[in-house]
């Protein structure tokens, strides 16, 4: 027997048990660092690879060959080494043939791979300007269609100016630099990448860390050697160009964790942390849709977002949060059920202050 009836349906005589399980609803699993990568490969072209390790997306994916100053036509899985030698877990890599990997190539890539559970977008091997005019595109189409994604752009430029000269202003888009030296397995020798492959390694240690993590201070694991080092005064220019710089320091590691937005989310930690709360709201209210908009189901919806927003201040993740589902009569017949939150933000700690009093 169904576990829902109506009264006016009972004719013959029995027992009807109807079962209303809006209230076990909560939220599963949410991934915060899965990387979605681009590039040009020996092998797969045309489909969306899931790997695990380096070793699978070497037999997927082919094996890079020399760098050559850039001059290389296989690079995808060089940025897929980068990613896992920096801490990177799930990557979904998408190859493209060398001789069909144009920028609009690249773009249906990435729009393709938003399609999937994605949060951290890279493709190493586009010069800068083309990977901004790629990433501002697809996160800002990604984001009109429910899902919230960063990329990672790193800079080709050497000098100072020219890197800040590049730098968009994005909420959802990090610009890094400089370049790397690491060992080309292909050339058997060490090679100085450019500044593009750095964000391949950066988007490795943020896909390593959780949301409310920063960035700042963090080495890479994989990355020992840099391809130029920047003086103090460099630096200064660089973080206030709002360039997440790396500098060698005990390891490599990174200067400042910051976004090119120049307003509410400077610090990546922030976009992070909201992308996070926002899936999870959609995870906790898409079971809802279609269910009867009453209060007791909207008590329901308010207690499965409570749940998960609960776990965010266990977290860590946020310091509190208010909430509040409601509708009006107009609202339940138009068919909407009105969440209000207010969430605040854990932040990190970028300075600390020292005063000396002495006596």
């Amino acid at each position: 027997m169904a576990e829902t009836f109506t009264a006016s349906e009972l004719v013959i005589p029995g027992t009807f048990i109807r079962v209303r399980s809006e209230g076990l609803i909560g939220v599963a699993g949410i991934s915060a660092g899965n990387v979605g990568i681009v590039g040009t490969a020996s092998k797969g072209a045309g489909d969306t690879l899931i790997l695990s390790d380096y070793e699978g997306a070497r037999a997927d994916l082919g094996t890079y060959d020399d760098y050559k100053n850039g001059a290389g036509a296989l690079n995808l899985t060089r940025g897929v080494e980068l990613l896992y030698l920096n801490g990177a877990r799930a990557v979904f890599a998408r190859p493209l043939d060398p001789a069909h990997a144009a920028q609009d190539d690249y773009v249906a890539a990435f729009n393709e791979l938003a399609k999937d559970d994605v949060n951290i977008l890279v493709a190493p091997q586009l010069p800068t300007a083309t990977a901004l005019a790629v990433f501002g595109a697809v996160v800002e189409t990604a984001e009109n269609n429910g899902k919230d994604v960063m990329a990672v752009v790193g800079s080709d430029a050497v000098t100072v100016p020219a890197i800040t000269a590049q730098v968009p202003t994005n909420d959802r888009i990090i610009m890094t630099a400089p370049g790397i030296r690491t060992f080309d397995s292909a050339a058997g020798a060490e090679a100085t990448l450019s500044g593009t492959y750095t964000a391949a390694a950066v988007a490795g240690l943020l896909s390593s860390l959780t949301p409310q993590s920063s960035p700042t201070n963090k080495t890479l694991p994989g990355i020992v050697k840099l391809s130029q080092r920047f003086s103090y005064g460099e630096m200064r220019q660089l973080v206030s160009g709002r360039v997440m710089v790396l500098e060698a320091r005990q390891g490599v590691r990174v200067v400042r964790g910051l976004t090119t937005d120049n307003g509410a989310f400077t610090q990546v930690t922030t976009r992070r942390i909201v992308d996070f709360a926002k899936a999870g709201v959609r995870k906790a209210s898409d079971p809802f849709i279609g269910r009867l908009n009453n209060q007791r189901v909207r008590a329901a919806l308010q207690g499965a977002i409570d749940g998960f927003l609960t776990t965010m201040v266990q977290d860590e993740a946020l310091i509190a949060y208010e909430l509040q589902v409601t509708a009006t009569r107009q609202d339940e017949i138009a068919g909407r059920a009105v969440v209000n939150a207010v969430l605040q933000p854990t932040f990190s700690i970028d300075f600390v202050a020292v005063t000396l009093v002495l006596q």
